[in-house]
């Protein structure tokens, strides 16, 4: 029991570390256009900010119509899907909940890795391999095809997904669950 959670808690730190580390590259946090029209806020030294005036976009209406919502938003000439949240200064809770999306994360590679203890790492790698490509296709197809995703972003996060899988499943099986079997 006791290297089934030293292998959870690798996972989690590894996933976690893995995930912020690769919002450096161009389909993570570069991918988003970064756009202020605030009247008091200072955003300080943000690059590739966008500065318009008040109002510009919006109206005082808009957080009323779309805070706490996905919406849907469309001009004579665009559709946007548009998730809409307070202002935040404190970003813990980002933390706590990238944690606990890379726990579950964590456990259910675990699981797949116990499940598979007695095949090859070849085999195991493969299976991880294959459910990374289950999960990318299941959710960034799905944002693809409603929500218009670029495809550059979509085709990165499934590069970081499937590669932080595989090499994190890999050290885990190797150093630590390994197979009943040796490799042939």
């Amino acid at each position: 029991m006791k290297k089934y959670f030293l292998a959870t808690i690798v996972c989690v730190i590894l996933l976690f570390l893995w995930s912020g580390f690769t919002q450096i590259f161009p389909w993570g946090v570069p991918t988003a256009q970064k756009i202020t029209a605030q009247t008091k806020a200072d955003s300080g030294e943000v690059p590739d900010l966008l500065r318009i005036e008040p109002h510009t976009l919006t109206t005082d209406k808009f957080d009323a119509a779309f805070n706490h919502k996905i919406s849907t938003y469309t001009t004579d000439h665009t559709f946007s899907w548009i998730v809409t949240q307070p202002l935040k200064t404190d970003y813990t809770g980002y933390f706590i909940g990238e944690v606990i999306t890379q726990l579950v994360v964590a456990m259910l590679l675990v699981l797949l890795l116990v499940l598979t203890a007695d095949r090859s790492i070849k085999m195991r790698m493969l299976l991880v391999g294959i459910t990374g490509l289950l999960a990318w296709a299941a959710t960034y197809g799905q944002l693809l095809n409603w929500w218009g995703m670029p495809l550059t972003y979509a085709i990165g996060v499934g590069v970081n997904l499937i590669s932080s899988w595989l090499v994190i499943a890999f050290l885990v099986a190797k150093l630590i669950l390994k197979p009943k079997k040796q490799d042939i």
